[in-house]
């Protein structure tokens, strides 16, 4: 029921952010979209995927909200980045990391099943898979294709379109 329903969420959340004006805050866009790629992947033996936002503490504390709020299984915790390599996270979200500070984290980790998001990686060439941003007050993403095949997790296909769609 619920898997559905998340499925509407964010069926309607991609709409409403690539075909009209939006109208809330764009930062509570950023979260929103974030859990909504993350509902649309799957990792091995995982039932609870975690959350790690490297740095920033307050981001951290908006996700727990809205992970209460929309009924998502995740847990979310804050990550220094010179701890992430020991880290055990399926998610990593950069919101003030530079690019190449990103692919060498993400290089630097010890496990392949990780999903990475940026707010701060306008170009998507390097560094995270899934680098939202916002563009003419709408919310959308682009994906890096070459860190998704370095990556372990499956992300729906479904997604990847609605990137390419977005541009």
């Amino acid at each position: 029921m619920w898997h559905s329903a998340k499925k509407v969420l964010f069926c309607i959340l991609v709409v409403f952010a690539t075909s009209g004006p939006a109208y809330a805050n764009s930062k509570h866009n950023f979260y929103v979209l974030t859990l909504s790629i993350l509902s649309y992947s799957k990792w091995e033996n995982v039932s609870t995927p975690t959350l790690c936002v490297i740095d920033n503490a307050s981001i951290t504390s908006t996700f727990q909200s809205y992970i209460q709020q929309l009924s998502y299984n995740y847990r979310v915790q804050t990550v220094n980045a010179k701890d992430f390599s020991k880290s055990h996270c399926q998610a990593v979200y950069f919101s003030t990391t530079p690019p190449q500070q990103q692919q060498n984290l993400i290089q630097n980790y010890p496990y392949r099943s990780l999903l990475s998001l940026s707010i701060n990686n306008p170009e998507c060439e390097v560094g995270s898979i899934f680098c939202l941003y916002n563009q003419n007050n709408y919310t959308t993403f682009k994906v890096n294709l070459d860190a998704l095949s370095h990556s372990k997790v499956h992300i729906d296909p479904r997604v990847l379109l609605l990137a390419k769609n977005a541009e």
